[in-house]
C-alpha cells in the first residue's frame, strides 16, 4: 500500500489493525471496526455504518433460528450475510485512507491532551480542588506579579533628575509628563525668563496642569537663585561747583 500520512508506514499499519474485525470474522464482528474508528476521530457516519452491519447480522441470526428446516430460506440469509461481509471489507479498505488522515491530524493538533485537560478540570471542579495546569498558572502569575514589583521599585529608586536650565531638549523631553513637543516649549520660555528662579516660576510661567504638576517635579532640580538688590539712589541734591 502507498504512504498516505507524513508518518510512515509503520504507523499507518499500527493504526489500521481495526480492519482485520472486518476481515478475519467472516462478517460476525465487521460492525466493531466501524464503531472503533468512529470513536477514535468522532465520525458519526463511521458509526451508523457499525449499526447498519450490526442490525444486518441480527437479522439473519433471526432469520436462521425462526427458519431452521426451510433450505431457501438459510440460503437466502447466508447469501445475505456474506454479502454483507464482503461489503464490510470493501468498505473498510476505503475508508482507511481518510481514517488515517483524521487521526493524523486530530493527533498533531493536540485533541487528545486538550481532552485530558478538560476532563481534569471537570473533576476539580466536582471535588473542589485545583488542576496542576491552574496550579502552575497561579504560579506563573504570581512570580510575574513579584517581577513587576521589582521592577517598579528599581524604577522608582532610580529617578532621572534633570537641571531644568542647563539641561538639553532631548533630555528634557524625557521627564515623564513633558514630552517632545512641550519640551520645545520650556525650552524657548527658559531663554526668554532667563532660567527659571524655582519650580513655583517654572509651573507659572509655563501654567503646567495641576494633574502634571507632582508627575514632573521630582525629576527637575532648580539652582538655587540669589535675589540681587538694586543700588539705592543718593537722594538730594547735585551740589555744582
Amino acid at each position: 500500500m502507498a504512504q498516505i500520512t507524513e508518518k510512515g508506514k509503520g504507523w499507518e499499519f499500527r493504526h489500521s489493525i481495526w480492519m482485520l474485525w472486518a476481515i478475519l470474522t467472516f462478517g460476525a464482528l465487521n460492525y466493531i471496526s466501524f464503531y472503533y474508528i468512529s470513536y477514535k476521530v468522532k465520525q458519526r457516519k463511521w458509526f451508523i455504518a457499525g449499526i447498519i452491519y450490526s442490525i444486518l447480522f441480527i437479522l439473519v441470526m433471526v432469520v436462521s433460528e425462526s427458519f431452521p428446516t426451510e433450505h431457501w430460506v438459510y440460503d437466502v440469509t447466508l447469501g445475505a450475510y456474506l454479502l454483507g461481509w464482503i461489503a464490510s471489507i470493501v468498505h473498510v479498505f476505503k475508508i482507511r485512507p481518510e481514517y488515517l488522515l483524521r487521526l493524523e491530524a486530530k493527533i498533531s493538533s493536540g485533541h487528545k491532551e486538550k481532552e485530558i485537560e478538560s476532563l481534569k478540570q471537570k473533576i476539580a471542579q466536582e471535588y473542589g480542588t485545583t488542576t496542576v495546569s491552574e496550579k502552575r498558572d497561579n504560579t506563573n502569575t504570581t512570580v510575574l506579579h513579584e517581577q513587576q514589583k521589582m521592577v517598579n521599585k528599581e524604577n522608582s529608586s532610580e529617578i532621572q533628575i534633570v537641571d531644568i536650565n542647563t539641561a538639553s531638549e532631548q533630555e528634557i523631553a524625557k521627564v515623564p509628563g513633558i514630552g517632545t513637543i512641550y519640551a520645545k516649549k520650556v525650552v524657548l520660555v527658559r531663554s526668554q525668563e532667563n532660567g527659571f528662579q524655582s519650580f513655583d516660576h517654572f509651573v507659572e510661567v509655563l501654567s503646567v496642569k495641576p494633574h502634571l504638576i507632582e508627575k514632573i517635579k521630582p525629576h527637575l532640580k532648580f539652582p538655587e537663585t540669589h535675589s540681587i538688590q538694586p543700588a539705592k539712589k543718593s537722594e538730594g541734591r547735585i551740589v555744582d561747583f
